[in-house]
Parts: C-alpha cells; sequence; structure tokens
C-alpha cells in the first residue's frame, strides 16, 4: 500500500462522488442515480450512471465502473496515489506515504517537483514582464493589443528574457536536480553536455493550467516575426497536449450555464474573447484536437462551436477536426470569420454583439463540408460527382441514422440529385466503413474466454443481491455458495463482500476499497447498479438461486469423479473429452 488503508477510508469518507464527476460530465437525476455522456466512450444517449447512495459510478455503454478514487484515475490518465492526494488536497486531508518502492517514489516526487517548479518559473517570467527594463517590449507589445492589465493578471501572462540562462538561474536558486530540469521541458541540455540553455528566449509566456488550477506547461509567442510564431512545452509527466485545453480552468463554469463552447487556436484567440465577456470559450494550443479533448468538452457543454481564420490554414484546420466530433456525436457548428479575421481581430474591431450574432449563423458540420466542396468543384455534372464522391465519406459517419437520412435528403435537393441514389452512396461508404472495422485484427485474451465460459450469471446475481441486502449474506455463508462457484473472480469478490460486514450503507464502498484492480471494481459497479424494482420477495428469490448453483455444482462434481475413475481403472476414456463434459456442464449453467 502506498498510502495506509485508514487514510484511503478517509478520503473516500469526505469525497463525496457527484460533486467530482459533476465537475466533468453533465449530470441529470433520473431516479435516485444520475445519467450524462459517458467521459470514456462516444455516444449520443447518456449511459454514464452516478449513484451518490452508494458513492459508485458505471456505464452501461462500455461498463467502465468504480468509485470516486477509480473515476479520478480513469479520468485524469493518473495513477492510485496521485488520484488518492488529488482528492486529499481538495478535501484538505494531509497523508503520508511512508511505503513506496524506488520507483513509485520516483514518479510521485518528479509529478510534485515539476508542479511546484513550474510555479515558481511562472513567479519568475511574471517577474521579468513587470520589470522596468527587461519587461518593456513585452508591456508594450500587449498594450498594443489591446490586452487589459485584468487579463493580464488573471492568466498570469509573462515574458522570457532575450537571454540563453535566465530560467537556468532560477533552476539552480531552487537546486532542482538535472533529472526534473530535463523533465520540465523548460531548459535543454547543450550538446556538450556541460550544461544547460533556456527552451524559451525573448517571448510571451502563457502558463498552461491544468483543470485543478495546476501549472502543467507554458505557450511562448514572439512579438516579432520570427518562427516559430508559438512554441510549446514539451510533453512531459504533468503536460499532454492531447489532454489540456488553454483557457478551460477559467471558462468551465461559463460553458456549462451558456451549455455551449467556442473552440479557437491561439492565446490571443481566447484571451480576447474573454476579455470581452465571451467566457465560454477554450484554445487548443494551437495543436489538432483530439477524441480526448472532445470527451473532456462534453462534460461542460452540449453545443460546440469551431471558431477558425478564413484563410486556407483555417479552412484546413476545421476540416481535419471534424471527423472527430461527427464520431463523437457531438452537436457541432463551424463558424468561419469572414475578410479573413481571426477570433482575435474580429472581437477588438467589432465587439461582443457582432461576434455573438455572427455566431449565431454558425453552419452546421455537413452544411460547411456541402459549401466547401461546392466552392471547390462547381455545380457541374462532374462538379456534382465529386461533391457527392466527397460527401458520402462524412455522412458515413454518422453513426444516429434519423440525423443521416436529413443530411441525405438534404444533400439530394442541393446538388439536383435523386434521394435514392445518393442514399445508396452513403450506404455504399457506411457499409465499407463497417466491414473496414470488422476486418481489423480481433485478438481475444484467453482469459477472456476462461472467464465467460467459467461464470454463471445466477453467480453474479448472488453477489449482486449481497450487495442490495447485506443482511442476505449470512445465508450465503451458511449454505457455503460462495466456495461453489466455478468463476474464480467471482469467488474472491464474494469472499471480499462476506469480509466487508452488512452495512446497507457502506457494503459497496467497503467492498469497492478493498479490490485491486479495475476489473474487479467495474463488476462491483456493474453488479451494484443492477435494478431490483421487480423482485418481491428477496430472501426467497437468493435461496432458489443457490439452491441451483449448488446442485448444478454438485451434480457436475459427481460426473466429473466417475469419469475420471473410470480413466484410473483403464477404461478408453479420452482426458480432452473430460474436459469438454465439464465446459458443456458450465455452459449449461448460461443457456439454462
Amino acid at each position: 500500500m502506498l498510502i495506509p488503508e485508514e487514510k484511503i477510508a478517509e478520503i473516500l469518507a469526505a469525497s463525496d462522488i457527484f460533486d467530482v464527476v459533476s465537475e466533468a460530465v453533465i449530470l441529470k437525476k433520473s431516479g435516485r442515480s444520475y445519467f450524462g455522456l459517458c467521459p470514456f466512450h462516444s455516444e449520443k444517449t447518456p449511459s454514464f450512471s452516478v449513484n451518490p447512495d452508494k458513492q459508485i459510478f458505471h456505464c452501461f455503454g462500455c461498463n467502465a465502473g468504480g468509485n470516486v478514487l477509480s473515476f479520478v484515475m480513469k479520468y485524469h490518465g493518473i495513477a492510485f496515489p496521485e488520484a488518492a492526494r488529488m482528492l486529499a488536497r481538495k478535501y484538505n486531508i494531509v497523508i503520508e506515504t511512508p511505503k513506496m518502492n524506488p520507483e513509485q517514489r520516483k514518479a510521485v516526487h518528479t509529478r510534485e517537483s515539476l508542479f511546484r517548479l513550474n510555479k515558481k518559473v511562472m513567479q519568475a517570467y511574471t517577474d521579468f514582464f513587470k520589470n522596468p527594463l527587461k519587461g518593456t517590449p513585452a508591456r508594450q507589445y500587449l498594450e498594443r493589443r489591446g490586452t487589459s492589465k485584468q487579463i493580464i493578471e488573471q492568466f498570469q501572462i509573462g515574458y522570457a528574457p532575450d537571454a540563453w540562462d535566465a530560467i537556468v538561474h532560477v533552476l539552480k536558486q531552487e537546486k532542482v536536480s538535472k533529472g526534473i530540469a530535463i523533465s520540465s521541458g523548460l531548459v535543454l541540455e547543450r550538446k556538450q553536455k556541460n550544461g544547460f540553455y533556456d527552451r524559451f528566449r525573448n517571448r510571451l509566456m502563457f502558463p498552461i493550467f491544468d483543470i485543478n488550477m495546476q501549472v502543467a506547461g507554458f505557450g511562448g509567442r514572439v512579438m516579432d516575426d520570427s518562427m516559430p510564431k508559438y512554441m510549446n512545452s514539451p510533453e512531459t509527466p504533468v503536460y499532454s497536449k492531447s489532454r489540456i485545453l488553454y483557457g478551460l480552468h477559467a471558462a468551465k463554469q461559463a460553458c456549462r450555464r451558456q451549455d455551449q463552447v467556442f473552440i479557437v487556436e491561439g492565446y490571443f484567440d481566447f484571451l480576447s474573447l474573454y476579455q470581452h465577456g465571451i467566457k465560454n470559450s477554450v484554445a487548443s494550443l494551437g495543436t489538432a484536437l483530439t477524441r480526448e479533448h472532445v470527451r473532456i468538452l462534453k462534460g461542460y457543454a452540449t453545443t460546440m462551436i469551431l471558431v477558425f481564420d478564413s484563410d486556407d490554414a483555417g479552412i484546413k484546420a476545421a476540416k481535419r477536426s471534424i471527423d472527430i466530433f461527427v464520431q463523437e456525436g457531438v452537436d457541432t457548428r463551424i463558424l468561419v470569420l469572414p475578410g479573413n479575421s481571426d477570433p482575435d481581430a474580429y472581437v477588438m474591431a467589432h465587439g461582443r454583439d457582432a461576434f455573438l450574432e455572427l455566431a449565431g449563423t454558425a453552419r452546421t458540420v455537413m452544411q460547411f463540408l456541402l459549401q466547401l466542396a461546392l466552392d471547390t468543384h462547381g455545380t457541374s455534372v462532374e462538379g456534382r460527382i465529386k461533391i457527392l464522391d466527397e460527401m458520402k465519406q462524412h455522412l458515413a459517419m454518422i453513426q444516429d441514422y434519423a440525423v443521416r437520412s436529413i443530411y441525405v435528403r438534404e444533400l439530394a435537393e442541393t446538388l439536383n440529385i435523386d434521394e435514392k441514389a445518393v442514399l445508396e452512396k452513403v450506404k455504399d461508404a457506411y457499409e465499407k466503413q463497417v466491414n473496414r472495422q470488422a476486418r481489423a485484427p480481433l485478438i481475444p485474451a484467453v482469459d477472456t474466454f476462461k472467464n465467460v465460459l467459467e461464470s454463471d450469471p445466477r453467480e453474479k446475481q448472488i453477489l449482486s443481491m449481497m450487495l442490495h441486502w447485506p443482511e442476505l449474506i449470512s445465508v450465503a455463508v451458511e449454505k457455503k455458495v460462495v466456495p461453489s462457484f466455478y468463476s474464480k473472480q467471482l469467488k474472491r469478490l464474494g469472499c471480499l463482500i462476506i469480509d466487508s460486514g452488512t452495512d446497507p450503507q457502506n457494503i459497496v464502498g467497503a467492498v469497492m476499497a478493498r479490490v485491486e484492480t479495475d476489473e474487479d471494481r467495474q463488476l462491483i459497479a456493474s453488479m451494484a447498479m443492477e435494478d431490483y424494482t421487480g423482485v418481491q420477495n428477496p430472501a426467497y428469490t437468493f435461496v432458489v438461486l443457490i439452491n441451483r448453483v449448488i446442485k448444478i455444482k454438485n451434480k457436475t462434481d459427481r460426473l466429473i469423479v466417475s469419469e475420471l475413475t473410470k480413466a484410473k481403472e483403464g477404461c478408453d476414456v479420452d482426458v480432452i473429452k473430460l474436459l469438454k463434459l465439464k465446459q458443456q456442464q458450465i455452459q449449461q449453467l448460461h443457456n439454462s
């Protein structure tokens, strides 16, 4: 254990899974649970459930499940100790980690050291920015751009001096080790291996905050025509460009209130919108939007508006991003600003109201793609054929049949082509896509087949009922049913349930705290979420299930013993036949 069990119990007791999950997922009440779109897989209909009474979550779509620690681990992509520490900080719980192996200690130390270092460096950059001599170029540049002092202070904009060792000196003052220095990405090692030099020089510096308000990395922008215009921190143990969006830490509440988010490309695009009161926006840090970005944003808004420049680069960026949004089933709009404007220039020139009015005309993804194809190919016979060939690929990605049908009709009317012909083309593209996915190599684990074969639905139901009605645990113990289970996993979990007490309020949490694998947590969450509203007499149903499992187990064991006895006496009994017989007997449990 990296963290003492009593501390884990304290963290779980203090944490509220609804509060934690609702920071990342829009949840709506349904009965005693809350439902929302799963942040771990693509879906349009909410199948992700949170049960505050049991302090667990479970997705009926992808089967993800567990307690509040499991959610934090999976959502943030971090290990158990880090998840525990994150929740401990949130609920002001002091924890110590007396038992860590060297590798674990190093990983935790590295992350904590990087967060501390980034905070120090952020302060150093802001000090350079405020310095009467060193920071003058940066201050004048922001003044020319119309960036307010309030925005500069809120987002801690700084300045990296035109020097090779400004941050190297900071690292020396803080006595940062060589390993942490390299891991930070703030400095680079000289070719001669005799020291370091600053990665960022003579640039405006933008701290990149993660959703927990910690400085994960930095972005630097030149103030002239030098290239590259933007430079971001490399991937580090605390900075992942595929998961972090600039400004989300400040924008998330506004996104929730508006149920809409504007997605722009650059730092200044975001800052200018925010400065003009359009606070429901984020920036993609100049990188391609990823599936993780979209799933994170689904936790804050159901409508996403991609705002791009109207130049060729902006159009290409919009087109690159579209397929991910379509596959994720998100209500996505495309706003292309007129006159080669970017969001920063447009809102500075025309103001908030003009931007929002223009945003109201944003096109749907398919309207945008169709207009783009029309502009490219024209409306000649050859042009319309090319448009149809291009659009069928995009339409085939839409999972919702009704939505796809609407766009097919719209495309047919626009191109003046028979709707059935368009439908056939899209259907053909869709089937090819499905076939490609079906042909993808499937490598089922041997253990998976074994677990499916050995797992009896009745065994699972017995454990599920024990979680719902802990008073039934004594019946299971008396009947000795758990030792009769064929599934090793369910037998193991059954023993945990029996040993976790019979408190109906805490049984699920107590079991969840003791399981060691994600697979076990998901199974416990799944069993705890079973609906038993139709069960009139749980005790009677429970005994019937137990008797059935024990009866079939005894019958199977007698047959196997009989055949083995014959084999020992020299009868011609194939060992493989014995194994098959046992498998068939176990399989009978599934079919009966």
